[in-house]
């Protein structure tokens, strides 16, 4: 079962892979474990994406048949083929890696078989973000949109304190965990990355006569769209506005509020991210709440400078070194931010030239390593 690899790596994902999102995320990161260092296992609903052969993918629902006629069981299907997965492994040799958000009982069946547990955080806690979003709609006049109850963060809070150790993407998360009781001691500091191979020719040529800036964001509130929209009809740049991400009720009351601004244009989702990259001056992500944000290590590898805030810096941005850092609903901040770039090009350049070479730490194949190396440590020290 072990072939070459010191040790194991059994990973629950409760989320069929597509692709992208956090469960790409996941499977990047695993897809680089050395494999004569900790082998990777993932059990999950199914795999619509291939994964690399160094990964051993369990699938929870049969491939054959149409996923819409299995997806209403996909939840026990996962949680029975990742039992039967632990009852086959070996507690000494095996990390649990919990991806969000297990079963209590599953976790309990973990720890009470022997296995050292360790729990992804992929974004701040449930009170935290609640906190926020709930101020976010607030200050918009708008109802919260898809908060958890009481009772679901009640158990988030008890399953995040069972596990021996909580991986923390970023500073912000490490704190929200910190906030809820759990013990700095049980926090691993780590972080997400990118893929360059994904966006070979997205580095921007440098030739263009006008401004461009993108935001990119599935959220846009949690990711602060309503702070840019305002911002940058203050900065009255010459330029426009690319923006990424769907159109919901949400957005289109505040963008009612700017119905003289054609700086603005929304673009396809579904477009080249890539060449939404190559085609922009800067990226704008006042996100109000994240983890680790993908797009923020992108925009940098493709040569982009970064204005955002401490939440959407990821372990990347450092201000006036490759990017500008703003406080959370920061208007004024953000406005003087995009005109400070909008007005430099070379200052852009700078910035740019020192965010493609930072990324470059960041790949998921350097990524994958030290995750591999820091989970593996986790059961050497244990034995």
């Amino acid at each position: 079962m072990y072939g070459q690899s010191l040790y194991q790596c059994l990973a629950y994902v409760p989320v069929s892979h597509v692709g992208y999102g956090w469960v790409g995320t996941c499977v990047n990161i695993l897809e680089n474990f050395p494999g004569n260092i900790l082998a990777p296992t993932i059990v999950l609903p199914r795999a619509f994406r291939a994964v690399a052969p160094t990964v051993c993918v369990k699938q929870a629902s049969p491939p054959l048949l149409p996923y819409r006629v299995v997806s209403r069981f996909a939840q026990f299907s996962v949680e029975r083929q990742f039992q039967r997965a632990m009852s086959l492994a070996d507690p000494k040799r095996t990390i649990i890696y919990f991806w969000p958000a297990p079963p209590i009982s599953l976790v309990q069946r973990a720890r009470a078989l022997g296995f050292l547990t360790v729990r992804e955080m992929i974004n701040t806690c449930a009170v935290t973000s609640t906190g926020i979003m709930a101020e976010a709609y607030y200050r918009l006049g708008l109802q919260a949109e898809g908060q958890p109850s009481d009772e679901a963060i009640a158990d988030e809070i008890r399953e995040l304190v069972m596990h021996d150790y909580i991986i923390a993407p970023s500073p912000r998360v490490e704190d929200s965990l910190v906030h809820i009781g759990i013990d700095r001691s049980k926090i691993l500091r780590s972080s997400y990355g990118w893929n360059p191979s994904r966006f070979a020719g997205s580095i921007s040529n440098g030739k263009r006569t006008s401004f461009t800036a993108l935001f990119i964001g599935a959220d846009s509130i949690r990711k602060g769209l309503p702070q840019l929209l305002a911002a940058w009809e203050r900065s009255a740049v010459n330029g426009e506005l690319l923006i990424n991400t769907s159109r919901t009720d949400a957005i289109n009351h505040v963008l009612a509020r700017y119905p003289n601004n054609t700086r603005v244009r929304f673009i396809d989702p579904t477009n080249d991210v890539g060449g939404q990259y190559r085609s922009a001056d800067v990226l704008v992500f006042p996100s109000l709440e994240e983890g680790d944000p993908l797009v923020t290590y992108e925009a940098a590898g493709c040569g982009l400078p970064v204005i955002t805030t401490p939440m959407g810096s990821a372990n990347i941005i450092r201000h006036g070194v490759n990017g500008l850092i703003v406080a959370p609903h920061d208007i004024e901040g953000l406005a003087k931010a995009i005109s400070c770039l909008a007005g430099s090009a070379e200052l852009r350049t700078q910035f740019g030239l020192q965010a493609a070479h930072d990324a470059e730490d960041f790949t998921y194949d350097k990524v994958g390593k030290r995750r591999a190396v820091m989970l593996s440590r986790l059961l050497a020290d244990r034995r």
